[in-house]
């Protein structure tokens, strides 16, 4: 046998003995398991929050361009301001505008009216703060945060002293967009052919309107009407006078001012020279306003520094957005509500309004257009804040019902 035929005997030997000796060996020995593959899970890209924000801002537009309109009820000064503002979202968004423009009070009590019926009708609201407190109080609007979901809007940075305002104590109803920054003076327009040269620089302090002089000539929406509410509360929460001293004499039928909620009334009044002059008039110190730039030269406002100092004051209808509960149209009312307070929005807001809109809260687009320059804040003038910062928002609560008692115990009623 070759050599080579010896190993592969050999071999084959081995072999079987190999196999012998497993054959004796527990058939029942447990097997190894084969690993599986895990699968590797294919990374999602993830959007960046601009790109996020996107595509919810255009889901949205979708979704209000498909509910088809949005209605807006708006009172006071921001129904005659903004219709050239609310077209143009039209424009763009390309969702049909129901605008209803009119007094404050005759629009919380429509909206009120149509709620209690259970009637909800109305999507964006712009009323004062005497008229949105009874909405409140009838839980007649939803918290407005939750809409909120513009980056420009969110931003605090954007704002005045680095926050969203609100005009509402508990700061989750209505969103303050504007505000005024001018001396005390009650928001005085007055005609020329009755308050002289001479009667201004006399004028040291509010209370020098109150002489005995300007009886029976002077003008005011009562502290029981909307619209007027703002410069009532603020007379009994601003720290740097008494103000129920003020409203005692104020209201004191020896000075016999005339009170009425009738803004025509006021307006003609006063350019006609019935009234010296008007304060706490409302929207109706910007009808006299208008009448100044057509031509009546003989309407002014007064713009003295007083020495209760300067006030910031944003609580006209002009400067408070809210949503009704149950809107119509939510998403339309969502897309007005972010885009109104947008860099463009507040932007076309000082721009294409008509009259002179309150100056925006935003510190992110110029105090110009049809703003009035004297009323754009100053920059390291202290202004108190009366209508939407915390400090004084708390005291505000029931001033103005404070201001009506006093009104109706000083007057008999």
């Amino acid at each position: 046998m070759s050599l080579k035929k010896s190993l592969g005997a050999v071999a084959l030997l081995w072999v079987v003995a190999l196999l012998v000796a497993a054959c004796g060996a527990d058939p029942t020995a447990t097997p190894v398991p084969t690993a599986t593959p895990v699968p590797q899970a294919t990374p999602t890209p993830t959007l960046d929050a601009d790109a996020a924000f996107e595509a919810e801002w255009s889901e949205l537009i979708a979704a209000a361009q498909a509910e088809g309109e949005v209605v807006l009820v708006f009172g006071g000064s921001a129904g005659r301001a903004y219709r050239p503002v609310v077209d143009l979202f039209a424009e763009k968004f390309g969702v049909e505008v129901v605008f209803s423009p009119g007094s404050g009070t005759k629009q919380t009590n429509r909206v009120l009216a149509e709620q209690g019926a259970g009637q909800f009708l109305v999507d964006v609201l712009m009323i004062g703060e005497t008229s949105s407190q009874r909405l409140m109080a009838a839980n007649g609007l939803i918290p407005i945060a939750p809409e909120l979901i513009h980056p420009e809007v969110l931003d605090g940075d954007a704002w005045y002293k680095g926050q969203l305002w609100f005009t509402d104590p508990d700061a989750t109803y209505i969103v303050n967009h504007g505000a005024t920054a001018e001396p005390v003076n009650l928001g005085m327009r007055y005609n020329t052919d009755l308050v002289s040269k001479a009667d201004i620089e006399g004028w040291e302090s509010i209370f020098d309107f109150l002489d005995p002089k300007f009886a029976g000539k002077i003008t005011a929406i009562p502290p029981t009407t909307g619209g007027a509410g703002g410069t009532y509360y603020n007379l009994m929460v601003n720290p740097n006078y008494d103000g129920e001293e003020f409203l005692r004499k104020f209201f004191d039928p020896a000075l016999d001012v005339f009170f009425t909620d009738d803004f025509r009334l006021i307006t003609d009044g006063v350019a006609q020279g019935k009234f010296a002059f008007g304060i706490a008039i409302g929207s109706a110190g910007r009808d006299l306003d208008k009448l100044r730039k057509e031509g009546m030269k003989n309407i002014k406002r007064l713009k003295k520094e007083l020495k209760e100092g300067f006030v910031l004051s944003g609580a006209g209808s002009g400067d408070n957005l809210m949503i009704p509960i149950n809107a119509p149209h939510p998403n339309a009312a969502r897309l007005f509500t972010n885009w109104f307070l947008s860099i463009e929005g507040q932007t076309a807001r000082h721009r294409i309004s008509e009259g002179t809109p309150d100056p925006s809260l935003r510190e992110d687009i110029p105090c110009d257009g049809n703003v009035d320059p004297d009323e754009c804040r100053v920059e390291g003038v202290v202004m108190p804040y009366l209508t939407a910062d915390p400090e004084y928002t708390v005291l505000r609560r029931g001033a103005n019902d404070r201001a009506i008692e006093i009104f109706n115990e000083v007057r008999g009623k």
